[in-house]
């Protein structure tokens, strides 16, 4: 059983970051929209959730707020569930198995 477990978590993850990879410029386009985000931020139009999303402040705010907020969390959520199954993975995994961490360096559990 800790097998089927253990291999669909893989299959979950490996399908999230196929999914985060296969959609290369997720980054570029979050650092195309940060002025938008910061300006729509200082309006007060905006705001940050607790759990990592935008919300919108203003139930009179425009389409293009709507929109940039839609944007920005779309690409939010996928960097947040592909964070999440990596770190779940890596609290399961087997003593010598390899990560790469955040700093873009290898280490071994």
């Amino acid at each position: 059983m800790n097998t089927i477990k253990t291999t669909l978590l893989l299959f979950t993850f490996s399908f999230f970051v196929t999914q985060l990879y296969a959609d290369s410029d997720l980054t570029t386009r979050m650092k195309a929209r940060l002025s938008e985000v910061v300006t729509a931020k200082d309006k007060g139009l905006i705001g940050e959730s607790v759990d990592g999303l935008l919300l919108i402040r203003n139930t009179k705010a425009d389409s293009k707020t709507k929109d940039l907020v839609n944007a920005e969390n779309l690409d939010r959520k996928s960097l947040l569930v592909a964070k999440k199954f990596a770190k779940g993975i890596a609290a399961r995994a087997k003593k010598g198995h390899w990560f790469k961490n955040s700093s873009g360096n290898w280490i071994s559990k």
